[in-house]
């Protein structure tokens, strides 16, 4: 395999803050030191403050947090640590943790961290007597300048390891399609910016009354749940004898107003994109209430997210080579019609396997739309705002100097091919090299057999190295460093159908 060396990206910077350290090179959780992380995780396990943590504030599941508390009993590791890591893979930032810890009274811990957080947030660590240490005045949503370098979007995922959260959404883009009120703050649900940016859709796109979804979902009953995340949950539903997947927006979650307003953006951004590409290898999108807490009603997959058959712990069947092959064929259909219907390209902006959806056939759809953006003509590169999409899975150009162009899904596609040639995440901070662009590099150097690196979970199948071989093939070729080296998503699809 003509594999290469790469070399891990850098970090990302935000700006100063005057006085304590440089606050530019202490942004995300993984920036804290490693002592201080361990005196953090150190007061959270005990009496498993970190549990309560991870499931009251970062909208982990009790599924994920016992697994985490299995392993970590075998291991004779953190739980709190292992949280913290995880929670971190996501991309949160230190004053997100801070904000956290504040809600769960946890004030020893944000005392452990204030050194790297603005000091305006000192503020919320409550003095023994219950009093504040500053005028609460001080504390406010970000503007200007802060919000360009320190609003980010809150968890969203909710699912195991690294199928969840975005890094950071374009806040400023947020500002320009939702209108606020005087105080630069949304306007109360009742008036919700998101249903004024609708007015052009609702005589393309059905809306569903919000009776009509809570009998869909048996009064959004437990038993219907598929997946929670930062702002709210998705639902089975049955609407007219039709299975559907129905995403509710939980106000009582968006804690801020500017955490509304990038939510606000996500769903609109969710419906106007899912609007316009209609294809075979893209989620469909049936309809949408905003009535009480936005909804927006997708096409039910029953095979779940590719995550879920590759990593879940027990799957009914492991995916066999030749579903794994369609998978990969499917979503290169689908990024590579986004990517060419429209003058200029639709960019999805967070390709992973939790965002690739399966039907009973494991026929992929991609789903999520939330960050998706519109490139530049020619598809030529442009630079953002905000970095956004899942940390393991964005390219050095677009994480260090944020130049945002189709070569970011490409990338991202990449990583998941190789994925689904090894059945191991594209993150793991177990192994030696954490991200499996890294692992693979390592593994050609070292002149691994293809027959090491497959999945061991699909039984001996004599097509299995050669499938494996491909997906590796493919996904070095997306993952190229340079962008302009990485083929565009046509010829990967080419590549793919050729195989």
């Amino acid at each position: 395999m003509p594999f290469e060396q790469t070399v891990a990206g850098g970090m990302p910077v935000a700006s100063g803050s005057v006085g304590g350290p440089n606050l530019s090179n202490f942004v995300y959780i993984y920036d804290i030191p490693r002592m201080t992380r361990k005196r953090l995780a150190a007061l959270l396990d005990p009496n498993n403050k970190w549990y309560d943590l991870g499931t009251k504030q970062m909208s982990f599941t009790t599924e994920v947090l016992d697994g985490v508390q299995r392993c970590c009993s075998r291991n004779n590791r953190s739980p709190a640590e292992d949280l913290l890591e995880k929670w971190g893979n996501y991309n949160h930032t230190i004053t997100e943790l801070f904000v956290v810890l504040s809600r769960e009274k946890l004030y020893d811990c944000m005392e452990l961290i204030k050194r790297y957080v603005d000091p305006r947030y000192h503020v919320l660590i409550k003095q023994s007597s219950g009093g504040v240490r500053g005028p609460i005045g001080q504390l406010g949503t970000f503007s200007g300048a802060d919000a360009n370098n320190n609003a980010k979007l809150m968890n969203r995922g909710g699912q195991p390891a690294m199928n969840g959260q975005a890094l950071v959404a374009e806040g400023a883009a947020a500002k320009d399609v939702l209108p606020a009120n005087g105080n630069g703050a949304t306007t109360s649900k009742e008036n919700s910016p998101f249903a004024n940016e609708l007015t052009d859709l609702t005589s393309l796109i059905p809306k569903i009354s919000y009776e009509e979804l809570t009998i869909a979902t048996d009064n959004w009953s437990e038993r219907n749940i598929l997946g929670k995340g930062g702002f709210g949950t998705v639902y089975r539903g049955v609407f007219k004898h039709t299975f559907m997947a129905i995403k509710k927006i939980d106000y009582n979650k968006v804690k801020t107003s500017e955490a509304e307003r990038i939510q606000l953006q996500q769903s609109f951004n969710e419906l106007r994109y899912l609007n316009s590409c209609r294809h075979d290898n893209i989620v469909a999108l049936y309809g949408y209430n905003i009535d009480k807490e936005p909804c927006l009603v997708y096409q039910f997959m029953p095979g779940g997210s590719l995550d879920k058959c590759l990593f879940a712990r027990r799957p009914p069947s492991p995916l066999t080579w030749k579903e794994r092959m369609n998978i990969a064929r499917g979503t290169a259909k689908g990024l590579q019609y986004l990517h060419t219907f429209s003058d200029k390209p639709f960019i999805h902006g967070d390709i992973k396997p939790g965002n690739i959806l399966l039907n009973e056939y494991k026929q992929p759809r991609i789903g999520d739309f939330g960050l998706t953006r519109q490139g530049a003509e020619q598809n030529s590169a442009m630079v953002v705002s905000r970095v956004y999409g899942t940390r393991p899975y964005i390219p050095k150009e677009f994480y260090d100097r944020k130049e945002l162009s189709t070569k970011v899904d490409t990338y991202s596609f990449g990583v998941v091919l190789y994925e689904m040639g090894t059945g191991l995440r594209a993150w793991d901070e177990r192994r030696t090299d954490k991200h499996l662009k890294d692992y693979i590099a390592r593994a050609v150097h070292d002149n691994m057999l293809v027959a090491e690196l497959r999945d061991k979970a699909v039984s001996n199948d004599p097509d299995g190295d050669r499938c494996c071989y491909n997906l590796l093939m493919v996904g070095h070729l997306c993952t190229a460093d340079d962008p302009n080296k990485r083929p565009d998503m046509v010829t990967v699809m080419w590549q793919l159908d050729k195989l």
